[in-house]
């Protein structure tokens, strides 16, 4: 009997780094290509940022259609949606040009949210347009699911929704005061507000606070505003600048912190909400975008008002002085990580993506 043939796959990745990831988009792509793989059903190749030679990221489509001149071999490409203001002519030409390849868009959140004026009506019509001619959208979250409908209710979306390691739960020993934000560094993240209200706090207030920020500072600018504003409200003994660091490391600041900070302006789903809540650690976080999603008021973390750096700093007083209602929410917390969904319910998904979307 002839063998069959296995489907061949293109993946674009010019942008982000899916070999070792570092934020919690490129975690879920990563580990969904290498599902994929595991499969042993489908013929993976790679265009990195390895493969790219410092070209220009304006001329990068282009270069990919010089490079991997044989795409009319493939069956189906993926390629992330925060690629669409490079990448949204190269849609359009595999549209035209190869209408029976599969195109998959893999979207995590709409950049347009971040922005404002003309950048933000630009940006959503240049979404529209991207999601609008792919074959179908791939996305992990219930919050992105839904405005995906909203924008394109005629488009094709694959719910593929995220997944996590299911550990034995390791509580942190919640040592009084000493507050948690693990994230890159970056201005959606949204940590001015969170020094803002640290800052804003009495003397007496901020008594026995810390706060140590975790996470990778590469963007220089955004980092030398937060230490001006360290500086500015005399923080520098309350704030901890840690920077990036081993999971082994990264566990160490879990176990020990009181609560979780999250101060973010724009979420698709916020894996590492989940990640602190596996140790028992309540959130205090923006009601924005999908954190609602995750954090429930008054059950696993308190939500406040977007933007508002007065209830920001009166949310993290009353954890630090409610000891009582510090532990129904840790309780809450730890419930919420064992009610995620598991990683052996995402292989289950993704297997059934490759059988039904790519192989038949």
């Amino acid at each position: 009997m002839k063998k069959k043939k296995k489907k061949k796959v293109l993946v674009l990745y010019p942008s982000g780094n899916y070999l070792y990831p570092t934020t919690g988009g490129e975690l879920y792509d990563s580990y969904l290509f290498k599902r994929i793989l595991f499969s042993g059903q489908i013929d993976m190749s790679f265009f990195t940022k390895d493969h790219t030679r410092r070209i220009n990221k304006w001329l990068l489509p282009a270069y990919i259609l010089w490079s991997c001149r044989r795409i009319g071999s493939y069956d189906a490409v993926f390629l992330n949606s925060g690629w669409f203001a490079q990448s949204i002519w190269l849609l359009y030409f595999f549209r035209i040009f190869y209408p029976k390849l599969k195109v998959y868009v893999i979207h995590h959140h709409f950049r347009y949210q971040e922005m404002s004026g003309i950048k933000r009506q630009l940006q959503y019509m240049l979404e529209w347009l991207g999601l609008g001619v792919s074959f179908a959208i791939i996305t992990p979250n219930p919050y992105t699911h839904s405005l995906i409908k909203q924008m394109r209710p005629d488009s094709r979306t694959v719910f593929l929704e995220k997944a996590f390691k299911k550990d034995v739960p390791t509580c942190s020993c919640y040592v009084l005061k000493q507050l948690l934000f693990v994230g890159t560094v970056y201005q959606r993240k949204g940590l001015l507000y969170l020094l803002e209200a640290i800052g804003q706090m009495s003397e007496k207030e901020r008594s026995g606070i810390h706060l140590d920020i975790v996470g990778d500072l590469s963007q220089k600018k955004y980092y030398k505003c937060l230490l001006s504003l360290v500086h500015l409200y005399g923080l520098e003994d309350i704030v901890t600048f840690v920077g990036r660091i081993s999971d082994e490391e990264l566990r160490s600041y879990y176990s020990r912190a009181y609560c979780f900070v999250f101060p973010s302006l724009l979420e698709g789903y916020g894996m590492v909400l989940i990640e602190a809540m596996s140790y028992g650690l309540p959130v205090i976080a923006f009601d924005n975008s999908a954190i609602p999603f995750t954090v429930k008021n008054d059950r696993n973390g308190i939500l406040v008002r977007n933007k508002s750096i007065l209830d920001l700093k009166k949310a993290i007083l009353k954890l630090c002085v409610d000891t009582d209602y510090h532990r129904k929410l840790c309780d809450g917390a730890l419930d919420t990580y064992r009610n995620a969904r598991s990683l052996s319910d995402l292989d289950i998904d993704i297997e059934n993506f490759v059988i039904n979307e790519l192989i038949n």
